[in-house]
């Protein structure tokens, strides 16, 4: 599993700590193998810069990443809501912040019409105490 150099916000929670590393507007890169201790089970990662979230979670001896490119737009379209979470352990945090995004389905139990479902939760960054 890698994570490309770049400026973060985030977390990246490993299997050997009581609470997560958190990121926020720094350098970070890593280069890990699936069989390596401590292992990251979950982390959460945006790069402002290039408007990239990366999503990590350790299942079953494995990491599954997915990264998305989120569009400036997608801050302000109606198919797109701005969800916010109380974190756990993160005292420094007041939210993390993800965008809802939503696709219309065909539903057979609404006529065949299309209802929106929701489709991704894509990581975006923190809210902070300050703000």
């Amino acid at each position: 599993m890698k994570v490309e150099k770049s400026i973060y916000d985030g977390y990246l929670w490993f299997s050997d700590q009581q609470a997560p590393k958190i990121l926020q507007n720094e350098e970070f890169e890593l280069d890990i193998a699936d069989n390596i201790n401590p292992f990251v089970i979950e982390g959460q990662l945006y790069d402002h810069l290039k408007m990239v979230s990366t999503s990590i979670k350790y299942i079953d001896g494995k990491y599954i990443v997915l990264t998305k490119k989120v569009e400036s737009s997608d801050f302000n379209r109606n198919d797109v809501e701005i969800k916010e979470f109380l974190p756990n352990r993160m005292s420094e945090i007041s939210k993390l912040r993800f965008l809802q995004y939503w696709k219309a389905t065909k539903d057979e139990l609404c006529e065949g019409m299309e209802v929106l479902q929701p489709a991704e939760l894509v990581f975006v960054g923190f809210k902070n105490k300050e703000e």
